[in-house]
Formats: C-alpha cells, structure tokens, sequence
C-alpha cells in the first residue's frame, strides 16, 4: 500500500523564506562591522607601515575605499641631509642624495678627470657603502650619513681628506680618512707612510714653538689628519679640546717624503739657459774646504758657471771658515747638496744609523743656508734598499769620473774629463784637492768653446724635464 507524501503547507515556506533572508542580511551586517573595525585599527609595527605611490611613509589609519568620510592618507617625505659649508672645495663639487635601508645619506667627492676621477668616485662610494652597513648592523631608528671632504693639490699629488659624518637617534660621531693620488703615475699613494717619522717629529717642534707647549712629542698619531695643498702640508691636531692645524712649507718637508713634491726640481736659483745647446754638471764632493772651496767659486763666476757641492755635515760645521764658505757656495748661486754626515757607507748601517746620518747633515746644511737639501749623494755611490728606502731624497750618482782621487794629477784629470765629455754628464770631482780646482780653472774655458753650459744638478734636470723622485737613483741627464 503506497505512503501518501505529506505537502508543506504555503504558510510554512512564508516563514521559511523569512528566516534565510534575516540571515542573510545579519551575517552582511556582521561581516561589513569586522572590516571597519580592522580598517580603523592603528599601525603599530613600524617595518609595516604602507609606502605610498611615490616611496613616501603613509602616517595616520589606512581607510577602506568605501568610507569616503574618513580622511585621506598623507604621504611623509624622505628624510634628506643637509651638508656643512665648513669644508672648502676648490671646485663644484659632486654630490649625491639618497635614503635606503631606512638611513638618509648624502655624498660629496671631488670632480676630477680621468683615472684619478675614477678612482675618487669608487673610493668615495666604498666609503658610503662601508658606513652603511655599519650603521644599519648597529640598529636604531633614525640613521643618517654625511660625507664630505677637504681637497688640495701639489706637483701632480691630489690629496682629499673624507669627513664622515655617522648619526643614529640623535647621536654624531665623525671620522676621517685621508686619499691621495699621484696623477703623473695614476696611482694611490699610501697616505699613512708618505712621511716618515722624523717629520712629524719636525711637525711637534713647530706646534710645541708655536703653541707655547711641550705636549707634543712627534708621533703620528698626533698628526695622523693632514691635506696637501699648493703652498704645502696642513697638519691637524686636538689642543685643549680644539681642533687646531698647522701649515709646513714643503722646503721644510720633502726630505721627509716618499713621494718628492718638488716637480722635476724646485724652479728657484735656476738661470735662464739655452735649451737647445749641450750641458754638463760638475759636483764637487767631501768639502767645504776654507782655501780651495773659495777659490774655485770664484773660477766658476769668471766662466759664467755653477756647480753643485756635495757637503759634509760635520765638515760644514766644525770651524767658523768652513761654515762661512757653506754660506758663500750657496750665496754665490751655486747649489748646496748633501753628502752625509760623516761619509760612512750608508749600505753598513742600520737603518737608525743611515737616518741619522742623512738628517743630521740636512739640519747643519739648513742652519747655514736657510733651504734644506733637495740631493743627497751616497757615500762611495752606495746604496741599497734601506738606503733608498729611508734617504727622502733623490739619490744623485755620476757618469763621468775625474778619477781626480786617483791619479792626484792636473793633467790627466783634465785629459779625462775632455775624453768622456758629452751632453747630459754628471762629473765627479772634490773640491778639497789643489789639483782638482786647478783641471777646473783648465776645463771649463775648453768646454764653454765647445758650446757647453756648465751647470747645477738642479738646472741640468729641469731643462731635461725629468721627474725626480725621492729613493730613486740618477747617474746623469737623459732618462
């Protein structure tokens, strides 16, 4: 027997229908409430805050799109650094803005060109990069980087010193680096060892003198900021909490130096010659001597000649004659060089002794003419590395030998020389022998008919246009 179904009746799917759309529009309420309550809720969480279209911070609440009551985000500007106007750049220089893992930085490096704007470029963004990732690593919210520089230039040395500035929540600390660059060579220079120690002891005499002190002691941490500039080197130091500097004209420094900074040579006391027309160098070694050293400046002055003497230190110094014809060689126009101390082989020496030996002679020659030696003439001509590494001076040999020590004869020094003669030479002689100044009485009428002009080492190089450096050994003209 079949089961009659039972039918809904019209009234109870009225009440039905009802009940699903009162759900319904419940639920739309309740879904519609839990978004603006998300939309009002503050950011708190700072690496989430939204970025705007234009890579500013969004400050405020995040409104939904369908709440056109709320008001509308406003975008915060990227933090920017201001440079200083304390730093003189002797050009316009280059300057970069940016903000990046949340620290605002700003650069400046010089404009140089070719490979020394370069290499200051990379360096200069090294730097940047370098400080950076310190910064961040250290944490903190607000972070800023400035970077700024001195600059200065001498003989081809470009010389720039990087202040950086590093600033995070408020609290600066600054540094600074130094850079140099040798533009003749295209090369980086080793800013911490282009003086040795003996300058910054020369360095501290100054200050201590200047200053009214006896603080200073010459280390190089005391003056281990300095900037090459075109009249010479400026030192930095701290004196009762300033910062304070000191300038020291290169006549003073650049026997100090690894890198000479003199151009080819100094350009004073050099006469006006004739380019075209052939030179020799006489030098003259182991003086002064009171009766023969006097006589033969005056046999130099009659033929329209200068020569360069190579001078003993202690000899210059050990009786009043002596000194006063140190003075008279240098005052007559002629070129004072050195030649040690003491004339000991530079090449058995420990490098303390070769040091005090080469500065001890500078000292006495600089007392008695006012202008430190640019030459320096190995004893013997021997040299070797720590020679070369520690004399600060172009190293200045020979390519013509009198042989005047040897064969103790006028003549046959005079026949010498005439044999071996020749444009670009460098002569040995000494200046302490009666027959040596009496071949020179001989010589130099012969050789000014010849048409060569007898001159200093400084002259014979400059007119050769040659670059002399400190450490290097010369023979002669023509490199």
């Amino acid at each position: 027997m079949k089961r009659k179904r039972k039918r809904m009746s019209t009234i109870t799917r009225v009440l039905l229908c009802s009940w699903c759309v009162l759900v319904l529009v419940l639920a739309f309420f309740i879904v519609n409430w839990a978004m603006n309550l998300s939309a009002d809720r503050d950011f708190t969480d700072a690496d989430n805050i939204p970025v705007s279209s234009d890579g500013g911070r969004v400050t405020g609440k995040v409104t939904s799109p369908a709440t056109e009551d709320k008001p509308t985000a406003t975008p915060e500007p990227i933090p920017e650094v201001s440079f200083s106007t304390e730093y003189v750049h002797r050009d316009e220089p280059i300057e970069e803005r940016s903000y990046t893992s949340r620290t605002a930085c700003g650069l400046r490096y010089p404009k140089l060109d070719g490979a020394a704007g370069k290499a200051v470029g990379q360096v200069a963004h090294d730097m940047l990069e370098e400080t950076l990732t310190e910064l961040v690593r250290g944490g903190g919210v607000e972070r800023k980087i400035v970077i700024d520089y001195e600059d200065g230039e001498t003989a081809g040395l470009v010389s720039v010193l990087f202040y950086i500035v590093k600033e995070r929540n408020g609290q600066k600390e600054t540094e600074t680096r130094q850079w140099i660059y040798n533009k003749k060579k295209d090369e980086v220079v080793d800013a911490a060892s282009l003086f040795a120690d003996r300058a910054y002891l020369y360095i501290a005499q100054q200050v201590n003198d200047a200053e009214g002190v006896t603080s200073f002691t010459g280390t190089r941490e005391e003056f281990g900021e300095y900037l090459l500039t075109a009249d010479g080197a400026r030192f930095y130091y701290e004196l009762d909490g300033t910062r304070r500097s000191v300038d020291i004209p290169y006549i003073a420094l650049h026997t100090y130096m690894a890198v000479t900074v003199n151009g080819t040579v100094i350009a004073e006391r050099i006469r006006e010659l004739d380019p075209e027309k052939p030179m020799i160098a006489f030098t003259f070694d182991d003086g002064p001597h009171y009766q023969q050293t006097p006589r033969l400046l005056e046999i130099l002055e009659k033929n329209d000649a200068r020569a360069t003497f190579f001078v003993l230190g202690d000899r210059a110094f050990n009786t009043e004659s002596n000194k006063k014809t140190v003075t008279m060689v240098y005052d007559s126009g002629n070129e004072v060089a050195s030649h040690t101390y003491s004339h000991k082989d530079l090449k058995t020496l420990s490098v303390e002794q070769l040091t005090e030996e080469i500065t001890k002679a500078r000292d006495n020659l600089f007392a008695l003419t006012g202008e430190y030696p640019t030459f320096l003439r190995p004893p013997y001509g021997n040299y070797n590395d720590d020679v070369k590494a520690y004399c600060y001076a172009p190293l200045i040999t020979w390519n013509l030998d009198s042989e005047d020590w040897k064969s103790r004869d006028t003549d046959t020094i005079v026949a010498q020389v005439m044999e071996k003669a020749k444009d670009g030479r460098i002569v040995l002689m000494h200046d302490i022998h009666w027959f040596t100044v009496d071949a020179v009485e001989i010589l130099l009428p012969k050789l000014k008919e010849m048409g060569y002009q007898i001159v200093t080492i400084r002259e014979l190089f400059y007119y050769q246009g040659l670059e002399l450096e400190n450490g290097k050994v010369y023979f002669g003209g023509f490199y």
